[in-house]
């Protein structure tokens, strides 16, 4: 769970720089999740230590993609 965090975190605490196209993409919570970790996974091979460079590569690929906030659900 804390490697959802991450992503979630870096989304939120800055404002989105967009791409040329200027284009976003808003996918469901489960569609998110994936997307975040299939990122997340491809940005930890390329910086295994996490620096800084690991925190750019997420940036590029999550970038423009956003929650549709009426598929975020309570886990409680």
């Amino acid at each position: 769970m804390k490697f959802l965090v991450l992503p979630f975190s870096m989304l939120f605490m800055a404002e989105p720089a967009l791409s040329s196209s200027d284009k976003q993409v808003f996918l469901s919570m489960q569609k998110f999740e994936q997307v975040a970790d299939r990122a997340h996974a491809f940005c930890a091979s390329v910086d295994l230590e996490f620096s800084q460079k690991f925190y750019d590569c997420m940036d590029k690929k999550m970038h423009g993609i956003y929650i549709d906030s009426s598929t975020v659900r309570s886990r409680n």
